[in-house]
This record gives C-alpha cells, structure tokens and sequence, in this order.
C-alpha cells in the first residue's frame, strides 16, 4: 500500500482511508497470533510460547501512523503492531549488533518509542550488506556480462 492523497494531506476522509488500506492487516495479525496461541494444528511448527510482534509493511511510509492519534482509529489487536515501509524492514534485516526481536519487543514496551516511525529504533546500529537484495542483483545475467575479463565495470586495468 501507499498512502493516498487523503493520507498525505490529512483530510477528513483520512480516517476512513486508513482503515481501508490498513485494517485487514491488523485484523489478520490479530488472528493468526490467536490461531498460533492455540495450538492450531497449521501453526504447529511455530513456537507458542515466544513473544508475538507483527509488522504491516507498506510500500511507502505512513507517516505517523504509529502515533497515538492515529492508532484508536485501526482495529484493536492483542498483540503489539508496527507500521513500517519497506524501506524501514529493509534496513532492519541488516541489524548485526543486536538480535531484532529484541529491539521490536524493547520498541513495543516503551509507551513513547511505540509510537515512533521504526526507523528511529534502527538508528545507531550496525548493519551489514542485504544478502537477499544482493543475491536478486547477482541473479540478472547482464551482471557478469558488465564484469568483463578484467573485473567489475568501471574498473581500471
């Protein structure tokens, strides 16, 4: 998803924007993190006894729709939800310092930090290279081709 116009310039249709784009994915989180709690035969290979965090991602940012203002609008869940953009998961994948359940859960407990875009959570950690994003790079057959016999292009002899 990405935000409509309604979203950006926060009108009154915004509140029924959200919803439609995002409520779904609340409900969802909320009943798979049910189905997974009770055992369900389907879930039976995912732990029931671990901490529960979803995480809707949309295309683009939704701007501060992780804040108090905006979250009494969504469904209720009964498990903590983050909002974030893709570009925010993407950058979350690379944490090497710190495990990243440990800082979604950290996130969730703090009453103000919860309510931040994910991206501040992420900050002052390292990362590494995106190993997903780098294997689909490699994947493209023009890639050795622009290589060549004497290494990556651009590449002096």
């Amino acid at each position: 998803m990405r935000p409509t116009v309604h979203l950006r310039l926060a009108n009154e249709r915004r509140v029924d924007e959200l919803k439609r784009m995002l409520g779904r994915a609340y409900e969802q989180i909320d009943h798979t993190a049910a189905l997974i709690a009770s055992g369900r035969e389907e879930f039976a290979k995912v732990p029931a006894d671990r901490p529960v965090h979803g995480l809707i991602v949309t295309m683009e940012p939704f701007h501060i729709v992780n804040a108090p203002v905006q979250r009494p609008q969504l469904p209720a869940t009964t498990v903590p939800v983050t909002v974030c953009s893709i570009s925010e998961l993407e950058n979350m994948v690379t944490i090497t310092d710190a495990p990243v359940g440990r800082l979604l859960l950290e996130r969730a407990a703090d009453a103000q930090r919860s309510t931040y875009a994910l991206r501040e959570a992420l900050l002052g950690h390292t990362h590494a290279r995106n190993a997903v994003l780098d294997a689909g790079w490699d994947s493209y057959p023009w890639r050795e081709a622009a290589k060549g016999p004497s290494g990556p292009a651009g590449t002096a002899l």
